[in-house]
């Protein structure tokens, strides 16, 4: 009698870390992902060094409220951009090469194959999120305290917290950008749907009544995560991290219904 198990096809044994080793593979061997990176610390590092500079040599009296953590997370803007444009070209890439019909031909299971691209994208960004956050803290802090601006610690409240989060923030960016790519299925398309959610969607509602924006990623990121001082004005940490979760996770599930749904 024939034996089944000989007769699976190896496509019903592609395991979910088969298919994160394939989707790091991937992104790891293009160029477009390693010059997003360096592009990401880089130009983050640069604009951490520019808005601490901004801010020294001023009267003791003109620190009041001031908030060095944040002055220094302040590069930080940039990487919002830079991982969320990553995120979606993890996933239009593949569509416009074509390529997407072998990936899913060698894993049919379609909902595994995104569930990969989602750990590779957003344990790469993690990793770089969490030492850019530490780098550009570090940077900011030698800049304040060079021009004699108050400067932070690793070991006051809320310092580490808020370098942590921050990080993972990040990461939950790009994931949002991968499920946008999924949805769009073109670069354009995809990144101008990321740019409208960060930057477009809270210009315009900042100017509404109750400031909405402040319940968009960006200025949760900016204000809330990778704040210590707290302004009354914005949402609690524990809230603006729920938020991003449900952005992105809507992102997500939308992906996995449309990828489901659709051909190739």
């Amino acid at each position: 009698m024939t034996n089944i198990a000989a007769m699976e096809s190896p496509r019903s044994r592609y395991t979910m870390r088969h298919v994160v080793r394939a989707e790091l593979t991937k992104l790891t061997s293009l160029r477009s992902t390693i010059w997003m990176l360096l592009v990401t610390v880089a130009g983050s590092v640069v604009v951490t060094i520019l808005s601490t500079n901004s801010v020294t040599h001023h009267d003791p009296a003109w620190y009041q409220g001031f908030d060095p953590t944040n002055q220094a997370m302040g590069g930080l803007v940039l990487a919002v951009l830079t991982v969320g444009i990553l995120g979606a070209l993890a996933a239009t890439g593949e569509y416009g090469s074509g390529t997407i019909r072998a990936s899913l031909a060698a894993t049919p299971r379609r909902r595994l194959f995104l569930a990969g691209k989602a750990v590779v994208v957003g344990g790469i960004v993690l990793v770089v999120g969490e030492v850019l956050t530490f780098v550009c803290f570090g940077v900011g802090q030698a800049i304040l305290g060079s021009g004699g601006a108050p400067t932070a610690s690793l070991g006051q409240p809320g310092v580490l917290q808020a370098l942590l989060l921050s990080g993972a923030f990040l990461a939950l960016l790009a994931l949002m950008g991968l499920g946008l790519g999924m949805l769009m299925r073109h670069t354009a398309g995809a990144i101008s749907a990321y740019v409208a959610v960060t930057f477009l969607i809270p210009v315009l509602l900042n100017r509404l009544p109750s400031n909405p924006a402040r319940f968009t990623p960006v200025p949760i990121l900016a204000n809330s995560i990778a704040a210590v001082v707290r302004n009354p004005g914005q949402v609690s940490i524990g809230l603006g991290m729920l938020l991003m979760l449900l952005y992105c996770g809507t992102a997500l599930a939308l992906a996995a219904f449309s990828i489901v749904g659709r051909d190739a």
